[in-house]
């Protein structure tokens, strides 16, 4: 039996993973896939956007045949067992003082460290900041941008109970900066941040993490976020495999692993690399080790690496 499917995605490699997500099939599943739409990322990411569009195609094992071969009897091996035990019993060696038993204890799973927790954009408090032209360089940047590029709207400066600084954009024009899933907002907040290496009218460099908002877009993703993690930690515990989500930034992957872990049943990790990084969601009593032979310091990673 083959089951089909269609799926869309930012470009043909972000379709092609939907659309095994959309069949439940893992990285080691035979997918099939034809490209349908290879998409466009526009001008800027802003204008003449079009995902690409992909069919896959997977075949599946037959009801009948899969009750055939568990009706099917198990050969039995009558003296291959024999043999087997006698020759252990030779290689023995002989000892005349008899031999002390010890009992091994069980081995414990080991404990993953746990992944940094998340505040909730809806509880995290913030309190505005103004400052002099020169003296916070991100928020500089920021300004010249919407400046230069001629938009109709304002930047505001805010410091963040986590130690963080926030700049927020609002305005008639402001929803252009960002971008298909927030992708122009995350290029904008990393050059802000590269801002913060140049000293500033006092001759110092701000350490601290800048993020930046517009129209309160973090808020709305980060619930879009927490409620796929949920369904898809619900998919995994229903169909008892693994899932495997679209590549996401360092922040949106600390959402996801934050929901996960008030989730009974189920664990995170993280696979891949640079931006092709993403998230599998797992049974906690079947990790699939194969996904994650290559990824044994994924969890330091994505919990230090917070300037993505």
């Amino acid at each position: 039996m083959i089951k089909e499917v269609t799926a869309v995605g930012k470009d043909i490699l972000e379709a092609k993973e939907n659309a095994r997500i959309a069949l439940a099939a893992g990285e080691l599943d035979d997918v099939q896939f034809e490209i349908i739409d290879s998409g466009s990322k526009g001008i800027f990411g802003i204008i003449g956007v079009r995902p690409a569009k992909v069919r896959a195609f997977i075949e599946l094992p037959d009801v009948h045949e899969k009750r055939n071969r568990a009706d099917r009897p198990k050969r039995e091996n009558k003296g291959g067992e024999a043999k087997k035990t006698e020759k252990r019993e030779d290689r023995k060696p002989k000892s005349k003082k008899p031999e002390k038993k010890v009992e091994k204890k069980a081995e414990e799973p080991k404990k993953s460290a746990p992944k940094s927790e998340v505040i909730p954009e809806a509880e995290l408090k913030m309190e505005r900041r103004i400052v002099e032209d020169g003296e916070d360089m991100s928020f500089d940047f920021v300004k010249t941008v919407i400046a230069d590029i001629g938009l109709s709207a304002e930047a505001e400066l805010y410091s963040c109970e986590d130690g963080t600084r926030r700049i927020t954009i609002v305005g008639d024009d402001a929803s252009a900066l960002i971008g298909h899933h927030g992708d122009t907002l995350d290029a904008l907040q990393y050059l802000a941040n590269l801002a913060s290496a140049r000293k500033n009218s006092k001759g110092e460099r701000d350490k601290s993490r800048v993020t930046i908002d517009i129209e309160g877009y973090r808020k709305k993703r980060e619930e879009t976020l927490r409620a796929l993690a949920r369904r898809m930690a619900a998919k995994a515990l229903r169909n008892r495999r693994s899932v495997m989500l679209e590549p996401m930034s360092a922040y949106e992957r600390r959402i996801i692993h934050s929901e996960i872990q008030n989730i009974e049943g189920v664990s995170t990790n993280s696979i891949g690399s640079d931006n092709n990084r993403k998230i599998v969601i797992f049974l906690t009593d079947k990790k699939p080790k194969e996904l994650f032979e290559q990824d044994a310091e994924v969890k330091a990673e994505d919990t230090s690496d917070s300037n993505e």
